[in-house]
């Protein structure tokens, strides 16, 4: 990538004006996009003034959120409008959307009347929904139209739809009855209707579905233009190239909440701007660390008595084991409320039940080898007396810790869900200092029951 973005410096700074289109055209608007932060305002310039606005719609649809800001701050605001008004109206939201208010606003008034509609059709849907991500470029037509009919807009609305893949037959009132694959259409034969050829047995989703949903369709009918619905009405379609990128950010939105942020950060991001994203979960993870200092002050008599002192050798271990459990719980689980595998109560039961025994079985078998290396440690620095005892408490609390770590990193996510919460809140971070409370209070408390009390 690197290369190509030097080539594309190399050509705007050297190749004559006349020259420079031609060239610049050998590449994907996605390169010169990427391409377009490296230059300096002038050469930002020289390129936009070569290419149309329908053109540069295009290399601006592959902007990064960051870039398009810094980059449209500097263009005149006329031109700019011009450059949206021809982008994918979804293409043009998601670049609004991004940009300063006061920014956004400017140019949404210089904005052409039918780019305005478009915009303001796909603002009204909540983020995060299959309104918010379809375009409402497709090409429809009316139920009884003839094939011939339907070739003819094709063409003529060509230029302008997002696809022309696929087809909707609506009747009169904008109502999805069909589809018709482009392949279809150019085999059949006239004289035939739309009704003749179409597909009654769609796919659909509805506007108000949220993403998540929108996109387990998309994969699982295998559909590269999925219909967008509100109350049976046809307002939109999903496109497998915007699925894709919609994944591609719910993947990233995910990974960074499992990370504990609250964004995702980017590469060149300023530190002041990443140390934003981070504070907020720094801050509630310390105040759950406090707990954890409660815990083990409520336990200081323990370390009343010289033999004990050596428990502390092994809490690492055992708070180790129960965040790392957790964790992989978590994701495994995670991963199957994604691929919509927890929707029914005998699906749930049996995912906790595979957890549980998962849980039980593992931990029997790392507790035993904890209780070997602890009693073994013990006995080789000389506390032949409890080696014993403590080797079964710190056994003990592994099997327990991770028992419990396995059930919660589980039944968390799934009651969140239930609530029609996002699973991925419950941050890898988060879980870990949570298990780590857990641990503690069942380590130390069996230290107290079996070797303290013994002592004592």
């Amino acid at each position: 990538m690197e290369k190509i973005t030097e080539a594309i410096l190399e050509i705007v700074r050297t190749a004559k004006p006349e020259e420079l289109k031609e060239n610049l055209s050998h590449f994907h608007p996605y390169d010169i996009a990427a391409a377009l932060p490296e230059f300096s305002g002038a050469e930002r310039k020289r390129v936009f003034s070569v290419f149309s606005d329908e053109e540069l719609a295009e290399i601006f649809s592959y902007l990064e959120d960051e870039d398009a800001e810094e980059i449209i701050k500097e263009a005149d605001v006329r031109k700019i409008a011009a450059v949206i008004s021809e982008m994918e109206p979804d293409d043009a939201v998601d670049l609004l959307t991004n940009l300063d208010e006061n920014q956004a606003r400017t140019i949404s008034q210089y904005l052409d009347e039918d780019a305005k509609e478009d915009i303001a059709a796909l603002y009204k849907y909540e983020e995060g929904t299959a309104g918010a991500i379809m375009t409402t470029n497709f090409i429809s037509i009316v139920s009884g139209s003839d094939i011939r009919d339907l070739m003819r807009l094709i063409v003529k609305e060509a230029p302008e739809a997002e696809t022309i893949n696929t087809s909707f037959v609506v009747d009169q009132e904008g109502r999805l009855l069909g589809t018709i694959d482009l392949k279809k259409l150019i085999i059949a034969r006239a004289p035939k209707t739309v009704d003749e050829i179409m597909n009654k047995s769609f796919a659909s989703v509805d506007v108000n579905d949220d993403v998540e949903t929108a996109l387990k369709k998309i994969t699982d009918y295998d559909i590269y233009d999925m219909p967008v619905l509100e109350n049976g009405i046809l307002k939109g379609i999903i496109t497998m190239d915007d699925a894709l990128a919609a994944i591609s950010e719910e993947s990233e939105e995910d990974y960074a909440k499992l990370a504990g942020l609250t964004d995702t950060e980017k590469i060149e991001e300023s530190i002041g701007s990443s140390i934003k994203k981070r504070l907020p979960i720094l801050a509630l993870l310390l105040v759950l660390d406090i707990f954890v200092a409660f815990i083990a002050s409520a336990f200081d008599y323990l370390f009343t008595i010289p033999a004990l002192a050596v428990i502390t050798v092994f809490q690492p271990i055992i708070l180790a084991l129960a965040g790392n459990t957790g964790i992989q719980s978590l994701g495994v689980t995670i991963r199957k409320i994604t691929n919509s595998e927890l929707e029914s109560t005998n699906q749930v039961f049996r995912h906790l039940g595979n957890e549980f025994a998962v849980g039980l079985l593992s931990s029997v078998i790392v507790g035993t080898l904890v209780f070997f290396f602890t009693t073994g440690y013990l006995y080789i620095i000389g506390e032949k007396e409890l080696y014993l005892k403590i080797g079964a408490v710190v056994g003990l609390s592994v099997v327990l810790g991770l028992i419990i770590s396995n059930l919660f990193g589980a039944l968390t996510p799934v009651i969140l869900h239930k609530l029609n919460l996002d699973p991925a809140v419950i941050s890898g971070p988060f879980i870990t200092t949570v298990l780590d409370i857990l641990a503690v209070l069942i380590y130390f408390s069996l230290t107290s029951a079996l070797v303290y009390s013994y002592l004592t």
